[in-house]
Order: structure tokens, then sequence, then C-alpha cells
């Protein structure tokens, strides 16, 4: 099954704003709502966990109250495409390792896409573009990235780049909690580098819609 799991469990101290980074508005709409439309448009994707933390607290009640979703460890039977998973929010490391031991106790065969909260226009013809080139290659993981000339372009700050390339925030591992071969796949789409983790992005986002 090909699962994507939408990492929103982070403090989002950059950001610093006065709400959790999932629930930040922008044109009066949610950062984890602009993902979770945009991954739901995917013709590949089955189902969509959002993972959380006890740093995102408010962002779990809005995933509950507004829409919803129930917890992916006592419904994974369930035929609803949306659930939440709680995370030790002990970093990002740390989480995915979670995630994986839990996804593993399942099954070792899932593939499962990693998109952060705080991308807002990566949409459905994207990530299944990605998933395309992923499952027509023999690694198991594939990571995307960004050309630096994209970041300038858009006048977007970036705090790493490796050989001329920005790690975008999606990435795609199977249902493993090992090491994996990597294929990194560069990709020179503005939708993969509006990353919205300041409010500065944030305001360049705005302007961008």
């Amino acid at each position: 099954m090909i699962f994507a799991v939408i990492m929103a469990g982070g403090k989002g101290e950059r950001l610093k704003a006065d709400v959790e980074k999932p629930l930040y508005l922008i044109k009066n709409t949610s950062l984890i709502d602009y993902v979770m439309d945009n991954v739901n448009t995917s013709k590949l994707i089955q189902k969509v966990i959002i993972a959380i933390s006890p740093h995102t607290v408010n962002t779990k009640n809005y995933l509950i109250n507004k829409h919803n979703i129930k917890d992916f460890k006592n419904n994974n039977s369930s035929n609803s495409k949306f659930f939440y998973l709680e995370t030790p929010g002990n970093g990002y490391v740390n989480d995915l390792s979670f995630i994986l031991d839990t996804f593993e106790s399942n099954s070792k065969d899932d593939t499962l896409v990693f998109i952060n909260s705080d991308l807002p226009l990566v949409n459905g013809e994207i990530i299944d573009s990605v998933l395309d080139h992923y499952l027509n290659q023999d690694k198991p993981a594939l990571s995307v990235s960004v050309p630096v000339e994209i970041f300038d372009k858009f006048h977007l700050p970036y705090s790493y780049a490796f050989n001329g390339t920005v790690p975008s925030g999606l990435n795609i591992l199977k249902s493993q909690n090992v090491v994996q071969e990597e294929e990194v796949l560069i990709i020179p789409r503005y939708e993969l580098a509006f990353n919205v983790n300041t409010i500065e992005t944030a305001i360049l986002f705005d302007k961008f819609l």
C-alpha cells in the first residue's frame, strides 16, 4: 500500500507565530489543510497519515474536531483515508524512526511518501510524478531536491544546499526502520521550494497566491 505521511509534529520555532505551524493561516486556510487537500488529489496515494506530537496538541484537536480524523493505531483497519499518528516529538529523526517502526510492525512492503506540513504547494500531480519515478527504479528510498536557482528566482531562503541543490521535504521510504539506499531526484519546480517555516516565507507565499 502507498501511504502519504504528513509530518506535522515539530515545534515550528522558526515561524515565531502564536499558533502551531500546521494551523498557521494563509488566505484563511491553514497550512495543514493546504497539504491535506493537495495530497488528496494524488491518484496513487491510498491512505494519508498526519504525524502529530505533544508539540502540536491543538493540531490534533483540529484534525479530530474539524475533519473527524481517527487515531491510526486504533483504527488502521478502517476504510477511512485520513488518520493521525501520535509520535513522541523528540526531533524529526526520532519521530521518523518511530513512524517506520509503527509501519514495519504491520508490513515491510508499504511505500511511505513523507511530506512536511509546511509545503503547501506540492500537489497530487507532483507527488504522483515522483512516485512514478520511484516505482520505476530499484532503490528503496528517494529524496527530492530543488536547484538553488529556483530559490533565487523567487527570493526564497534556504538553510542548506549540496552540489547546488536544496532538500525539498518530500521523501519516499519503504516501511522498514533500516538504513535504505537512496536516489536523489532533482526537480526544478517552485512548488517544492515554498517551504513556509518563517514569517518571511509566509509573507512571500501569501503574495505569491
